[in-house]
């Protein structure tokens, strides 16, 4: 096993035991972490702000897990390609979906040195997501709604 896949595997095994310090003793203090567009305006940097973050998916899916399917590295760069499976807790604002469960496909270009994750970029069908959670068609039924309504 290569440094990278090691990191990488005891990266993802804190994640699936929701244990936030284990995530963050395998990322570097400048970490990155990336989900833009799928759920983030912008970037996260550092691990405080990669904990903050860490809490609240945690408290949105309590019984999150995140199984690798495939792991490509070269010698600082990797990809990786998972199943993330969940119940959506849901928010006191937005309860939507809530106790709806999800799988979606994910893949991930990461990158490792020194024995720590530097850099972290996550995409995942954000659409089909929202389809298992029931929220697409009340989304394109507001979108499609008209605005003014003529008598």
């Amino acid at each position: 096993m290569t440094e990278v896949e090691r990191v990488w595997t005891t990266y993802i095994n804190a994640w699936n035991k929701h244990d936030i310090d284990s995530v963050l003793a395998t990322v570097a203090e400048q970490f990155v972490y990336d989900e833009r567009p799928m759920t983030m305006s912008d970037v996260i940097r550092g691990r405080q702000a990669f904990r903050e973050y860490l809490r609240g998916i945690f408290n949105l899916f309590p019984d999150l897990r995140i199984q690798v399917t495939s792991c490509e590295t070269g010698s600082s760069l990797a990809m990786a390609e998972s199943i993330m499976r969940g119940t959506y807790a849901g928010r006191t604002v937005a309860p939507f979906g809530r106790g709806r469960q999800i799988s979606a496909r994910v893949a991930c270009v990461f990158e490792v040195a020194g024995g720590m994750l530097l850099h972290e970029r996550l995409y995942w069908d954000r659409a089909n997501t929202m389809r298992q959670l029931g929220l697409l068609p009340a989304i394109v039924s507001v979108a499609t709604a008209p605005v003014v309504v003529f008598p």
